[in-house]
């Protein structure tokens, strides 16, 4: 089956008068952002949001090349982090590390991660912006941590 050649990506954001907070819906899934500007307490602020994009994103790509390749993954985590500058406000760049629970050999997991870069939608969105820098370091087999 052909797939179609654009998708439609689509969110739904509700306030309530006089709250801190914002529900944002898609499909059956909801996501609690704070839209207090420069109130930490209210939640994810929608800076952090797009990271949490960018994780979340760069996540899914690889799991994905990964199972296609046969190559086996365990748990993986990322960090990402963004340079915001103050006037105008805008983020200047953005660096991730991921890290990866894997038997497969360095040059494996770095073939597909560039393959899961290449295809990363927030990624590849992202990089015709502001620079964006991604590393990987190997986890070990038996982490628990977060």
């Amino acid at each position: 089956m052909e797939q179609p050649e654009y998708q439609t990506y689509k969110v739904n954001l509700y306030r309530a008068e006089n709250s801190p907070r914002s529900t944002v819906k898609v499909r059956d899934f909801t996501l609690e952002l704070g839209t207090t500007s420069g109130d930490p307490s209210t939640g994810f602020n929608p800076a952090e949001t797009l990271l949490s994009a960018v994780a979340g994103c760069i996540t899914s790509s690889f799991l994905l090349v990964a199972k296609n390749s046969h190559v086996p993954v365990g748990a993986v985590s990322v960090e990402v982090s963004g340079i915001r500058q103050r006037m105008p406000p805008q983020l200047i760049s953005v660096s991730y590390v991921i890290s990866i629970q894997s038997s497969a050999e360095n040059e494996k997991i770095e073939r597909l991660l560039s393959i899961a870069e290449r295809n990363s939608t927030v990624l590849s969105t992202l990089r015709k912006a502001i620079p964006v820098n991604g590393s990987w370091k190997r986890a070990p087999e038996q982490s628990s941590s977060h």
